[in-house]
């Protein structure tokens, strides 16, 4: 379960041994599969550029699974690719279903348009646990991961999180083991539209060129990168962080 854990989006052993290095940076990929071997990926990014990256043996892999929104449960940790809303709520962009309660928990600051006009300090990953479900119908990106609790109706997700520190009377920041900080809500809305889907672990060989996938990526001063994480397309359904 912890080899998964660090499979997913935001982290991997190798990539969190690399950021507490100050001389390696993290950094989030979005693109297709180029070429895969034993020891290297190779992707070509959203904006055309080729990278590659060393797998090493604490390289993790994971796939994402198609769902609908009957599907999420209350007490279900999730996280919300979203913008933000109506009357304070977040629109969702994506919404995925993480198997490790605590994943990088909170809400912060997370690009998800890094190659639009769209403000990437707008833009949020909010992780937390579903309290509640119900209706409502949706422009900066955010992502929300977290339990969820249904309530009555549709296409409305009530989701609780811990933070770092209030800011402005909001909850913001990634959760820090060990400390309090603080919790936070956020009511998101989800059309009818919106991707969900679930991530489950994969393995190397689930890479195939042509796929879509979204990597960690370690970078050190001298230009070398290594492979964190990478989570690929299965079966149509593609990795939307």
């Amino acid at each position: 379960m912890r080899c998964l854990a660090l499979s997913l989006i935001l982290a991997a052993s190798t990539a969190a041994t690399a950021a507490d290095a100050p001389t390696w940076k993290i950094t989030r990929v979005r693109g297709t599969v180029e070429g895969i071997s034993a020891t290297k990926l190779t992707i070509k990014t959203d904006a055309g550029a080729v990278l590659s990256a060393a797998i090493t043996p604490t390289s993790n892999f994971a796939v994402v699974e198609a769902r609908n929104f009957n599907q999420i449960k209350p007490t279900d940790f999730v996280g919300i690719t979203a913008v933000p809303g109506r009357a304070g709520h977040l629109n969702a962009e994506e919404v995925h279903i993480l198997p490790v309660v605590g994943l990088g928990e909170g809400q912060y600051p997370w690009g998800h348009h890094p190659s639009s006009a769209q403000s990437v300090s707008a833009s949020s990953m909010t992780n937390g646990s579903v309290a509640a479900t119900s209706a409502a119908p949706r422009a900066t990106s955010s992502m929300t991961n977290g339990s969820v609790t249904k309530t009555t109706g549709a296409w409305q997700l009530t989701v609780t999180y811990r933070g770092a520190q209030m800011v402005d009377g909001k909850c913001e920041g990634r959760a820090v083991a060990g400390n309090t900080g603080c919790t936070g809500t956020a009511i998101v809305d989800v059309s009818p539209t919106t991707p969900i889907v679930a991530i489950v672990a994969g393995k190397r060989t689930d890479a195939k060129a042509g796929l879509a996938v979204f990597a960690a990526i370690a970078t050190d001063g001298a230009g070398h990168t290594l492979l964190g994480s990478a989570t690929f397309e299965k079966n149509g359904v593609r990795p939307q962080f």
